[in-house]
């Protein structure tokens, strides 16, 4: 692995948590403007009469409902996805810790020792990795978790704006 394949590997869980972030803020802002939109229709004393309100009123009590159910379906697929790469690439890298440690006990010349000790710093940095990048693999669960409702807010304000 060399220097560049490194860095994009360490940065990776700090541009997802990154762009997680700016969902949220994304999310806030639609949100804000929903819920304005909605509060100056209570304030002006326009809802419930006319029944394209009482279609807003029915659309909003669904969505309630139904985006967050979406969203912890959405959250509970990626986070079987996300365990079942995480287990599989922890355990192929500790075994090949577990291979380079018994193969630099076999050593038998210094040059060999020292190549198989190379290869043994090698195999712990991807395993140190794999368990670095556990914290991107959280984001990713939660990026897929807000999906559904970032879609939603989206929806609202264009339809509402």
């Amino acid at each position: 692995m060399n220097r560049e394949e490194l860095r994009d590997q360490l940065m990776a869980p700090v541009l997802q948590w990154t762009a997680l972030g700016r969902q949220s803020s994304e999310l806030m802002t639609g949100s804000l403007a929903v819920i304005h939109q909605r509060s100056n229709r209570l304030l002006r004393g326009a809802t419930l009469r006319e029944a394209h309100d009482w279609a807003e009123m029915g659309a909003m009590t669904h969505e309630k409902v139904t985006v967050p159910l979406e969203s912890a379906v959405a959250m509970a697929t990626a986070l079987q996805n996300e365990a079942q790469q995480f287990v599989t690439q922890t355990t192929e890298a500790s075994l090949a810790v577990a291979g380079s440690a018994m193969a630099l006990f076999g050593s038998r010349s210094a040059d060999e020792f020292g190549a198989r000790q190379l290869a043994l710093g090698q195999a712990l940095a991807n395993v140190a990795l794999c368990w670095y990048q556990l914290y991107g693999r959280a984001a990713a669960v939660a990026e897929q978790g807000m999906r559904p409702i970032l879609r939603q807010v989206r929806d609202n304000a264009q339809r509402l704006s």
